[in-house]
């Protein structure tokens, strides 16, 4: 019976060996023919990669780089030391990612020190969206319009920064985007003419070349009598006798005392004879 069992296993253990003579053992690799030796692979020294190489597999990056990079737009290498290093076992993105910190300082002083919270692409540095959690920050940088908005209240006082300044960080909105003009086809520019601060509009300065048009699209009757009257008053712009908005000067600022002494007493209001500096009563010409 013994020997009946040993012959058995003996037979078992050639049939195993034959069934694996074809296969690679685990743990071995099939042996392959090496590919013959070319040195000429390695005859040069290779320089390293422009930003347009780069750019064949990072696109997106280069694009932004390209269009809206600011003073980023430099070698890549000068901020990626280290690149294509990335390991998903050690999960190190983060260690081989470059740093602000490493060319910049705290460039809006020591409160807003979380780069990527405005900045959030280093790609395009000067494309930061006007967010609602920027709108709290915004005097930490602009501490003078902030200032001026305060100091002199006006409906501009009202809105939250991010209403007029509202597609990006740094965007100038046009006048017209909430404000009529003064008259019919008004042209923008001439808005910065009266209104130099916007964050200050009702300090308002009026040169003597303002067009007074802009006066008549609030005060049309009196800017109508102006411009009927045939007294000389008609030929003097409002900006001469009222240069503060809401100033009324005296006659006697221009006129001095044009009559005698007794006649300046008797009538000390000069509009008791001549009724409406608008529209003076002149003489009728014969």
């Amino acid at each position: 019976m013994m020997s009946c069992l040993s012959a058995y296993k003996t037979v078992l253990a050639l049939i195993v060996v034959v069934s694996l003579a074809g296969f690679p053992q685990p743990g071995f690799a099939a042996e392959r023919q090496l590919p013959p030796v070319d040195a000429t692979l390695y005859a040069t020294t290779p320089t390293p990669l422009q930003p347009a190489e780069c750019g064949q597999c990072h696109t997106g990056q280069f694009q932004n780089l390209k269009n809206s990079g600011g003073k980023h737009r430099f070698s890549c290498q000068e901020c990626h030391e280290v690149f294509h290093a990335y390991n998903p076992r050690k999960n190190n993105y983060d260690d081989l990612m470059p740093l602000c910190a490493m060319c910049h300082g705290q460039q809006h002083g020591s409160v807003q020190i979380d780069c990527i919270n405005c900045h959030q692409n280093p790609h395009a540095p000067l494309l930061v969206p006007a967010m609602d959690r920027l709108a709290k920050a915004c005097a930490d940088c602009h501490s003078g319009p902030a200032s001026e908005l305060k100091k002199f209240p006006s409906a501009h006082t009202e809105q939250a920064c991010q209403s007029c300044h509202h597609e990006k960080h740094g965007y100038i909105p046009n006048c017209s985007e909430c404000h009529d003009g003064h008259y019919t086809g008004q042209p923008i520019e001439s808005c910065m003419t009266c209104h130099e601060r916007v964050h200050a509009p009702l300090r308002i300065n009026f040169p003597l070349n303002v067009n007074v048009q802009s006066c008549g699209g609030c005060h049309d009757k009196v800017y109508s009598k102006w411009q009927g009257t045939q007294s000389k008053h008609g030929q003097v712009v409002c900006t001469k006798c009222h240069q503060a908005h809401g100033k009324i000067p005296s006659c006697a600022e221009c006129h001095g005392e044009p009559h005698n002494k007794k006649q300046m007493e008797l009538f000390p209001n000069c509009l008791t004879c001549h009724i409406d500096v608008h529209d003076l009563p002149v003489k009728e010409k014969k």
